[in-house]
């Protein structure tokens, strides 16, 4: 290995053997070897979520009772619903922010960080970490997954009064690590826990939006720091909170909201489900013959 010294930089030049190119490496692996070896000559500096981070609130009371209800203000059991679901969808990554330079690709790595918090007593924090490998520009990610789910289990259920959401697409500038060991180690980390013991405190005796949010930025900075060398600003940072969740119902029973900059893009969509409504349906498909 030869340094050639350059102002505040340095070049390095590598002397790499012909069979380095064998069936078992390729172009994209000299990009990732690159990439490593740069990235190890600095600290890697923390993720800040706040950069290409956006962030929205909704409260369906009005509009609930608008379309479905005499405006009387009371806020529904779970005798009006009969479930809510968060889900995520069509993520995708319009500039992955790594040039195409020959004999380079111009492939990059990214991990999806998601959490959802809520208020209901099943589960009020959950957490999940994804890895894709060789993402160009405009590559769509195989994501379709629900983040928050609830049914009621029996009437006197009361329905989540808020349930928030963050998802993070962060560039990594080395090889992918195991998920599920990253995982492990955040969850194991004592300021992880105490974090997350914070937050469900606060997400079921307060509605001040700023104290969540701010606490699920630092809670996602702790996994941020098990990731390895990743770019300290994401591709896109999503924080959609849902508070007082009764209903915005149209047609389907379903609301999707896209999120988009110049570098990423992704679906949030929420589905509630009104039991009248549900009833009602059923009866007909049984009237019809159609399965529900």
């Amino acid at each position: 290995m030869m340094y050639c010294p350059l102002p505040n930089c340095f070049i390095i030049i590598i002397e790499l053997q012909l069979n380095y190119f064998s069936n078992t490496c390729s172009i994209y692996h000299l990009q990732d070897l690159t990439s490593t070896l740069l990235s190890s000559l600095k600290q890697p500096d923390m993720i800040n979520f706040l950069s290409n981070l956006q962030t929205e609130e909704h409260n369906f009371v009005e509009e609930f009772y608008s379309a479905n209800h005499a405006v009387t203000r009371e806020i529904p059991t779970s005798k009006s619903l009969s479930g809510i679901e968060v889900r995520l969808s069509n993520i995708t990554i319009i500039d992955n922010k790594t040039p195409k330079v020959f004999p380079f690709p111009g492939l990059a790595k990214v991990y999806l960080i998601t959490l959802a918090i809520s208020d209901v007593e099943q589960g009020p924090i959950s957490f999940d970490l994804h890895g894709f490998e060789r993402v160009d520009d405009g590559d769509k990610l195989s994501v379709d997954r629900v983040l928050f789910s609830w049914k009621p289990k029996d009437e006197n259920d009361d329905i989540p009064s808020q349930t928030h959401i963050f998802c993070s697409l962060i560039k990594c500038k080395q090889r992918l690590r195991n998920v599920a060991k990253i995982m492990q180690e955040a969850k194991d980390d004592e300021q992880f826990k105490n974090l997350t013991s914070k937050l469900s405190t606060l997400v079921k005796s307060a509605s001040n939006l700023s104290a969540i949010t701010s606490l699920t930025l630092e809670l996602a900075g702790i996994v941020g720091k098990f990731l390895g060398t990743v770019d300290d600003k994401p591709l896109l940072t999503v924080f959609q909170s849902f508070t007082d969740l009764n209903g915005d119902y149209d047609r389907t029973g379903k609301n999707a909201k896209t999120f988009q900059n110049k570098y990423a893009s992704l679906d949030l969509s929420i589905t509630i489900r009104d039991k009248t409504r549900e009833d009602q349906l059923k009866e007909n498909n049984i009237l019809t013959g159609e399965e529900v």
